[in-house]
C-alpha cells in the first residue's frame, strides 16, 4: 500500500487517510504536495498538524475514515474536493459527519494528484 504513478485523485486521498490509520507515517508523508513534505518536522506545520490531529483520534477516539463523495462544484483540471466520513468506534458519523480534503496536481511532483489541505 503505498503512492503509486498514475493514481487518480480519489485513490489518493483514500490512500491519505488509510496510511495514517494505520501508522504509516513515511508512506503517509508521499500523498502530501512535495513543498509540504519538505516542512513535516516543524512544529505548526500543516504536514505535522494533519498527523498529530489524526493520529489522536484514531488512537485515543478510535475515530476511522471512510470515502464520502466529490464536490463538483470546485473541480478543475487541477484541483478537487472530497469528503470522507468520520466514523465513531461504533462506526457511526461523528461530529458534523464528513471531513473535506482537497487535491492539487503538483507539479513538483510529476503533476501527480497530492493532498493541498486535509482535515480530520
Amino acid at each position: 500500500m503505498s503512492v503509486k504513478p498514475g493514481m487518480s485523485a480519489k485513490e489518493v486521498a483514500t490512500l491519505h487517510y488509510k496510511l495514517m490509520m494505520e501508522n504509516k507515517y513515511e508512506q503517509w508523508l508521499k500523498t502530501i504536495r512535495k513543498n509540504l513534505r519538505d516542512q513535516e518536522d516543524k512544529y505548526g506545520s500543516s504536514p505535522y498538524f494533519w498527523w498529530d490531529t489524526g493520529r489522536k483520534r484514531v488512537d485515543k477516539q478510535k475515530m476511522s475514515y471512510k470515502f464520502k463523495n466529490e464536490d463538483t462544484r470546485f473541480r478543475t483540471d487541477k484541483r478537487v474536493k472530497f469528503f470522507f466520513h468520520r466514523l465513531d468506534k461504533d462506526g457511526k458519523p461523528s461530529g458534523s459527519g464528513q471531513v473535506p480534503i482537497t487535491l492539487v496536481k503538483d507539479e513538483q511532483d510529476n503533476d501527480e494528484w497530492r493532498v493541498d489541505v486535509s482535515s480530520w
